[in-house]
């Protein structure tokens, strides 16, 4: 008996260890709609500064770390060292600001919940009523 409640923990255990959250992307719970992958995209890769019927918005990232890169490669498509060659490139050329960069989480998402029109990228673990999921998983 002993053994297998033992046994039952282990396996819960490794499974919940399976099931790992991921990027999400998150904006301010305001914003009516939900924008397409595509239409998210453009904006995280400078070709857009809106979402069709949001209006313009403000995207967030965090400065670093395994969010940020699984966020890039698998929802932008591009590596941390390619998305800031893009960034260089437009902001050289003046035809785009950069999303605003946090330090954690923490503070990008309380900078989505207070920005009318901010989107931003969480793991999916860290979203509450604060914002609202329109991307990723």
């Amino acid at each position: 008996m002993k053994h297998t409640r033992i046994l039952t923990i282990l396996c819960a255990s490794l499974i919940a260890g399976l099931v790992s959250a991921g990027p999400v992307v998150v904006a301010n719970p305001g914003m009516a709609g939900k924008p397409g992958a595509d239409d998210i995209k453009a904006v995280f890769l400078g070709q857009s500064s809106a979402l069709p019927g949001v209006g313009a918005v403000q995207p967030g990232l965090p400065k670093e770390g395994k969010l940020r890169e699984d966020f890039l490669s698998s929802y932008v498509g591009k590596s941390n060292q390619q998305y800031k060659a893009v960034w260089t490139q437009l902001i050289f050329t003046g035809k785009a600001q950069a999303p605003k960069q946090f330090e954690n989480e923490d503070e990008l998402k309380k900078w989505i919940a207070s920005t009318p029109n901010g989107i931003g990228v969480l793991d999916s673990s860290k979203v509450d009523g604060s914002v609202k999921v329109i991307g990723g998983q």
